[in-house]
């Protein structure tokens, strides 16, 4: 059972400064980026940049973000980065079933050539055009490694031709549905909620907030960071709080108490306990335990 994420940390793969603050920084797991945050000349030198951060960063959990397959240069990063001590693959940009399979079928292939355990590659595909949206579905049932979706609103917004960062802060009704399509698809497929994007002003944590607890009112479970300053903020939205644990503890008693009794419908407090009140609480303490769920907690 694999621990949920609330938090992954960018790091720009061509930035050897930065990727040396890996040892010292206290986040759950970590983005070395190959994409968006590399120039093209420097994609090269990125990849061996990461490959040695790769090899004696073991006591983190290490992803890389790859380049897109419409690049071009998806391949040539994943020959340089599935080398012991890679957790997984962040693949931005993905809108088809068949991408995810192909990526699938490589990283196979580099595991057994480099002394990997089979599968052990995971993958985030990152939605992030209508096109992804539209076959979220497909996408999150195309491989067996694919660990959750991710959403990324900067560049649907690019492909919509929307404004972004949006307008004051708030994201536009069109993103917050293609946001409840992710969650909806990956609860489909049996995925662990998704991972939404990051939020791009690291002087604005409580723009970073509102964001962050809007995504998990719609049913995510952790948000991408850029920025140290950012951890701490969204670690505080996805961990549920004292109070909430609390009262999901009481609700599960009272309920597996009058279960027993044969009464599956209960009041506490004036509000309705019923199967999936109860449920929803234990998915909660599931959560707190660090343990996989699956179905998310809304």
């Amino acid at each position: 059972m694999s621990t949920l994420l609330q938090t992954m940390l960018f790091m720009p793969g061509s930035e050897d400064r930065k990727l040396a603050k890996i040892a010292i920084l206290d986040a759950p797991a970590f983005i070395l980026d190959l994409e968006d945050s590399v120039a093209t000349a420097a994609k090269p030198h990125a990849r061996e940049t990461v490959a040695r951060a790769l090899r004696h960063g073991a006591a983190k959990r290490l992803y890389v973000r790859v380049n897109s397959l419409a690049t071009g240069l998806t391949f040539e990063d994943l020959d340089s980065v599935v080398v012991p001590g890679l957790a997984g693959v962040v693949l931005p940009k993905v809108e088809s079933a068949a991408d995810i399979k192909m990526v699938d079928r490589y990283l196979s292939v580099l595991e057994s050539r480099c002394g990997v355990e089979p599968g052990a590659v995971e993958v985030i595909a990152t939605i992030e055009t209508v096109a992804g949206v539209r076959r979220a579905d497909e996408i999150a049932s195309a491989a067996r490694r694919l660990r959750c979706l991710g959403f990324g609103a900067g560049d649907f917004c690019l492909d919509l031709g929307l404004e972004w960062p949006p307008p004051g802060g708030h994201l536009s009704e069109i993103v917050i549905s293609a946001k409840v399509e992710v969650v909806m698809a990956s609860r489909l497929a049996g995925l662990e909620p998704p991972h939404d994007g990051v939020f791009p002003d690291f002087r604005d944590p409580e723009g970073l907030r509102r964001e962050a607890e809007q995504a998990r009112r719609l049913g995510f479970y952790g948000k991408h960071s850029i920025h140290p300053d950012q951890l701490g903020v969204i670690k505080e939205v996805f961990t549920p709080s004292a109070n909430e644990l609390a009262r999901a503890r009481e609700i599960v008693d009272a309920f597996d108490h009058s279960e027993r009794s044969g009464i599956a419908a209960i009041h506490l407090e004036g509000l309705l306990i019923d199967y999936p009140v109860a449920e929803r609480a234990r998915r909660l303490l599931q959560l707190a335990d660090g343990g996989d769920s699956k179905g998310g907690v809304r």
